[in-house]
């Protein structure tokens, strides 16, 4: 049998075309070696990647369509003796599919330009965001900075505004002190009659004529002087003499109930008739509770209740 030319060149033809998708491959390979290498500093680029990866996926898929038509190809070449009278029309068809394989190949390579070019974007780019994440790092180093000047500024303030709160609460306490002693008559009526605010002189002079009777500790007296208010009146039933020991706090707490009560007592022990009495504008929870355990009077924003009464509405 006679072989055209064109049949003769077919196998070197088919070697050149292989070498070509060699050398194809081994581009494809140190691609994927630079990919692999920048894998590691483009995280942030995971998905851009993964489509350039399933992209590649496609490519190989379709150069191995390619290679299997190859081989059909020879195949084809080895039962060439059998079908020899096909072999024209055989011919024309090998050569149109070789003819698209070397436009598949040219346009495999065009893609392959095409993925080294991203790739060198892709470096440009992860070589602008470290710079830019370094800026970030030291921006956010400052705003820390400034936060700790911040933090120290606001609490530095919030000790000031402690104190201040401090102040304004002695104050309070002073200016409602000063208002019970000087309207005691009509805060106080409910527990005496004909009340009369001991001065401080008056006060001193009856306790330290306890101590000298014995019947006050100078421990004693010094608690009793201690006293916001002490005042002396007629028990409002009885006509008997009685004494108001007085603990005034704009808040009433558990230590100025405690307070009055032992001052109180302390001075019952001079031989006079005393009750412990608190005033303010309001009273804790634990206090009332306590008061009423230890009979002591309150006197809230000006109503007074008795030790067992228990007021239809909260106190503090």
């Amino acid at each position: 049998m006679l072989l055209t030319d064109e049949l003769l060149s077919l196998p070197q033809i088919v070697r050149d075309l292989t070498r070509a998708i060699e050398a194809l491959v081994e581009a494809q390979r140190r691609t994927e070696e630079r990919v692999g290498r920048l894998g590691d500093r483009v995280e942030r680029l995971e998905e851009i990647v993964t489509a350039l990866a399933e992209a590649q996926r496609r490519t190989e898929e379709r150069v191995g369509r390619l290679e299997d038509r190859v081989e059909r190809l020879e195949d084809r070449m080895e039962r060439v003796e059998e079908i020899v009278r096909a072999l024209a029309e055989a011919q024309r068809h090998a050569e149109e599919r070789l003819a698209r394989l070397e436009e598949t190949v040219a346009a495999l390579a065009e893609a392959q330009r095409h993925v080294e070019k991203r790739v060198a974007r892709l470096e440009e780019i992860v070589a602008t965001l470290s710079a830019e994440v370094a800026a970030l790092a030291q921006a956010q180093q400052r705003a820390e900075q400034q936060i700790a000047v911040l933090a120290a500024s606001v609490d530095a303030l919030t000790r000031r505004m402690d104190a201040i709160s401090q102040d304004v609460a002695r104050l309070k306490g002073f200016q409602l002190q000063y208002q019970y002693e000087r309207h005691a008559p009509a805060y106080f009526r409910a527990l005496a009659r004909k009340i009369h605010v001991l001065s401080a002189e008056e006060l001193s002079a009856f306790v330290e004529g306890a101590v000298e009777d014995g019947k006050l500790t100078d421990s004693d007296a010094d608690e009793i002087i201690r006293a916001d208010i002490v005042a002396r009146g007629r028990h409002p039933e009885e006509g008997s003499e009685i004494y108001l020991v007085i603990e005034v706090s704009w808040g009433i707490g558990l230590s100025d109930v405690e307070r009055a009560a032992r001052r109180a007592l302390l001075l019952s022990h001079a031989g006079v008739r005393a009750i412990p009495v608190v005033a303010g504008e309001g009273i804790t929870e634990e206090a009332a509770h306590l008061a009423r355990q230890l009979s002591v009077w309150r006197v809230i924003d000006g109503r007074a209740i008795p030790p067992m009464e228990f007021p239809p509405t909260a106190e503090a």
